[in-house]
């Protein structure tokens, strides 16, 4: 079996990576990782698309699958028609932080900053279209602020230059922030999740610092090709269950911040309506346009 992975290094190949050698065991034959970095995941996304449905090529998706579908022209997959859902993997929440020179403590404080600085305020994200990205749109919009937006090629440049006081905040996930929360570099202002992080018990959720039904996770999944059979794919789900269930995963997933989740594909593909649905019109609200 070859796990087609949409990134190198970052949070969805550290999952990838996690569960292949779990879901080697549960086979009983040999899984590979097979990085096609690029494009939003669109490169991995047409691969898999496009291969036979024989259970033999599984995408790893994570957000940008479905937001590419609102902000990305020419496509060559149909994420409805084109892949099936096999199983929804983990989900990790996302931490509001603020670089520490921001003179506010609470989310309270920094919507109220914001609206002084009469739209001189920046965030930054890990890239136009990215979870990090819309979810601070999100964000904009519920709390109707204006704050520039300067996207980066990645986590690690957009982190670089929040550590380094170049913007002023952003969305990012747990176990990227965590450690700088801890040592002071960053102040965390809320969870975007519907809980708090054991990591940082200190920290609300967006519902509490007053912004109800606010939730934005990162997610990873699991899609085969449209024209894999049911039975193939029910099979295959419960052999990721299985992996993802697995103790040497379940700490692994734990200790970088993530929720098991290992859910049926009738499950997975209501998530990724809800998931379309929501993000469309977020990125409808904030005036993006596919390119």
């Amino acid at each position: 079996m070859r796990i087609v992975v949409p990134a190198s290094g970052g949070t969805v190949d550290l999952v990838a990576r996690a569960v292949i050698p779990a879901l080697q065991q549960a086979l009983g034959q040999p899984v590979i990782a097979d990085a096609k970095p690029g494009a939003s995941g669109n490169i991995a996304a047409t691969l898999v698309a496009k291969s036979p449905g024989d259970g033999h090529t599984i995408l790893t998706g994570f957000n940008p699958l479905v937001i590419s579908t609102f902000l990305s022209k020419n496509l060559q997959y149909d994420l409805q028609k084109d892949l099936k859902p096999i199983t929804l993997g983990v989900t990790s929440e996302q931490v509001l932080v603020v670089n520490s020179e921001v003179p506010v403590s609470t989310l309270a404080e920094f919507v109220a900053l914001a609206k002084k600085s009469d739209g001189n305020m920046n965030f930054g994200s890990i890239g136009t279209g990215s979870a990090s990205h819309l979810t601070m749109e999100l964000f904009k919009s519920r709390a109707g602020v204006e704050i520039k937006h300067i996207p980066y090629k990645g986590a690690a440049p957009a982190m670089t230059d929040l550590l380094g006081k170049v913007t002023h905040a952003g969305v990012f996930a747990a176990a990227n922030v965590i450690p700088y929360v801890k040592d002071g570099r960053l102040k965390a202002l809320a969870v975007t999740g519907s809980k708090r992080l054991k990591a940082l018990p200190n920290v609300p959720s967006m519902a509490e610092a007053g912004f109800p039904n606010f939730s934005a996770t990162i997610w990873i999944g699991f899609l085969a090709p449209a024209s894999t059979p049911d039975p193939v794919v029910r099979d295959m789900q419960q052999q990721f269950a299985r992996a993802l269930m697995s103790p040497g995963v379940q700490k692994n997933m734990e200790a970088n911040e993530f929720d098991v989740v290992a859910n049926s594909p009738e499950e997975f593909a209501k998530f990724l309506k809800r998931e379309a649905e929501t993000w469309g019109r977020v990125a409808k609200q904030a005036g993006l346009v596919a390119e």
